[in-house]
């Protein structure tokens, strides 16, 4: 697809702002298929502290962002700003430039005009911020990451940063009224406008945005959110490109096309340096399944390579993935010291699969030295998760207990 040129984009996003915004696991042996999840972090920057919502979020997710009930006219400086030792940290770390008493000034300038309705200008504000505008985008992003009753606050900066001009304090203002972030106030049709406006600009993450929303809300028009996935992409947001080829992997409102997936997924796996974990992980998926090859048969040499990649930027599944391929020898001369070594990665992000494996190898002594107190502690890990996996390693914890050998259980892969 060619770019959009801006005419179209255009006529997309003014078309949009007219709208009312009203895994699986198998049995141990398998390798794991993997879906995008918006849970995936994106490059920070241009987006902030949020991330392209390209789902509906899950009731954990509301959970995680839920407000404790707390009073505005109760909210205190102890409430908003952690210690000063944390605010050192953030600013050693560049999440803003202001000397400590400054950022403590700017904060309260905020808080007293939301509790006490004093008007507060834009301009009078800047002053403050040594006339920077971004640095009140950069105080509400760190209100929002140290202070769960800090979003009313970080609101207010940001629609101040937006009245200056600022696009990532306009992004991040339209961001939370959209999702009535936090308890502030929700307004989707206000928060759609100032994306489309941003969209517009160029502005990657408010297109991603645009067009995960028209696809969740607007079926008929899937052509402008592949056009502004499209925009996004080029930008350098290679979550746009994953998204796209999930489109085509699944024939989510196009016609499924596993060339066109493919095409995308390359395209991600180019956008950033290394490329995008998940766009590495459904190549693999690809190339293992015969479907990435023109004779339809599995390339499991290329399915690794892929793998790796993705595993090495940290994503569970594939760490998984490459710990079965050295344990099978699949794509890759068999390790078991490898296969150890990756499933202990995913393991440690709790990925039950591979807690189980991992459980097995040092109850066994394979790739690891034995260790029936390491193999029993990996067990707990994966009962806790529950499901099938849960109970088959339910099963061979009361087989330890009675000194039995789970050597023939149907999942055991080794």
């Amino acid at each position: 697809m060619s770019l959009l040129k801006q005419p179209s984009l255009r006529t997309t996003v003014n078309t949009f702002r007219l709208l009312s915004s009203k895994r699986q696991v198998g049995c141990r042996r398998r390798y794991v298929s993997y879906n995008p999840s918006p849970e995936r972090k994106l490059k920070k920057g241009m987006g902030g502290v949020f991330e392209p919502f390209l789902q509906q979020p899950s009731k954990k997710d509301l959970a995680a962002t839920k407000t404790p009930d707390i009073e505005l006219s109760e909210l205190t400086m102890k409430d908003l700003l952690p210690p000063d030792e944390q605010l050192e940290l953030m600013k050693k770390h560049k999440q803003f430039k202001l000397t400590l008493p400054q950022q403590k000034q700017l904060v309260q300038l905020v808080l007293d005009s939301l509790q006490k309705s004093q008007p507060l200008t834009s301009q009078d504000l800047l002053k403050y911020a040594n006339g920077d505008k971004s640095e009140l985008t950069a105080s509400g992003n760190m209100l929002l990451r140290s202070s769960k009753v800090g979003a009313p606050v970080s609101l207010e900066l940001y629609r101040h940063a937006m009245e200056l001009g600022d696009d990532q304090g306009t992004f991040s203002y339209a961001n939370m009224l959209y999702r009535g972030y936090r308890g502030t106030e929700k307004n989707e049709e206000r928060g759609i406008e100032l994306m489309s406006t941003l969209a517009r600009k160029g502005h990657p993450y408010a297109q991603i945005n645009l067009a995960a929303i028209l696809m969740r809300t607007q079926p008929d028009m899937v052509k402008q959110a592949v056009q502004l996935y499209e925009l996004a992409g080029r930008s350098g947001i290679s979550s746009a490109y994953t998204e796209l080829g999930r489109m085509y992997r699944l024939g989510y409102g196009v016609h499924q096309d596993h060339t066109k997936a493919m095409d995308y997924f390359r395209k991600g796996t180019a956008a950033e340096a290394g490329g995008n974990p998940q766009c590495h992980f459904m190549l693999g998926v690809y190339y293992s399944s015969g479907l990435g090859t023109e004779s339809k048969e599995p390339d499991q040499v290329k399915a690794f390579k892929h793998f790796q990649k993705a595993a090495i930027k940290g994503m569970p599944e594939a760490q998984y993935n490459v710990g079965l391929r050295f344990l099978k020898g699949h794509g890759v001369e068999p390790n078991m010291f490898n296969a150890a070594e990756f499933f202990t990665m995913a393991a440690s992000q709790g990925f039950q699969l591979a807690q189980a494996n991992l459980a097995s190898m040092y109850l066994e002594g394979r790739g690891v030295k034995k260790d029936v107190a390491q193999g029993t502690d990996w067990l707990k890990k994966a009962v806790a998760g529950g499901g099938s996996i849960g109970k088959e390693a339910q099963q061979q914890l009361d087989q330890l207990s009675t000194g039995k050998s789970g050597n023939d259980s149907k999942c055991t892969i080794m």
